[in-house]
């Protein structure tokens, strides 16, 4: 009895062991990471990405083919932001971002965008769709900690522009 309660553990224990490359080779999350700050002389949009997959969706916006370096240009990064990272005023006018610096770091990009002069984000509404056309998991984290306000806002592919408080 000893012998077949053995085996049939044994049995199982080889199946799993099976299944188990299959469970851990799951679909990996895509995500961004913003953080927003303000000070006197405007609003700082701080972004995060993976370079591999920001590389192909700014090549790709630009009509090329995407790098196998994972390399980005300034300019390309400025139209694809324009495109994908809107913010809104009281009016839903698009306010204009400024590039304030691309670093790249291994396999990140961190990207800079700046709205300048003086601009309160209570009454700014912002629309985060960067890779949401590559990725339909896509997430992107928004943490605002400006003007007295703290909020974490997550955006997917369907989300519309949300306000920055409240």
């Amino acid at each position: 009895m000893n012998r077949r309660l053995s085996l049939t553990f044994s049995f199982f224990s080889l199946l799993l062991s099976c299944l188990a490359p299959r469970v851990s080779h799951a679909h990996p999350i895509h995500t961004t990471m913003t953080a927003v700050s303000a000070d006197k002389s405007g609003i700082t949009f701080s972004v995060r990405s993976f370079a591999d997959d920001f590389s192909a969706s700014v090549a790709l916006f630009s009509g090329r083919k995407p790098p196998t370096d994972s390399s980005v240009t300034e300019h390309d990064v400025a139209s694809y932001l324009a495109a994908h990272l809107r913010v809104l005023d009281a009016r839903g006018q698009a306010l204009t971002l400024r590039s304030c610096g691309i670093t790249r770091a291994r396999e990140l990009y961190w990207l800079c965008v700046r709205i300048n002069g003086p601009t309160d984000v209570r009454v700014l509404r912002l629309e985060n769709r960067i890779l949401t056309e590559r990725h339909a998991d896509q997430v992107n984290i928004v943490q605002v900690d400006a003007s007295g306000v703290r909020k974490t806002i997550l955006f997917t592919k369907r989300s519309q522009a949300l306000p920055l408080s409240g």
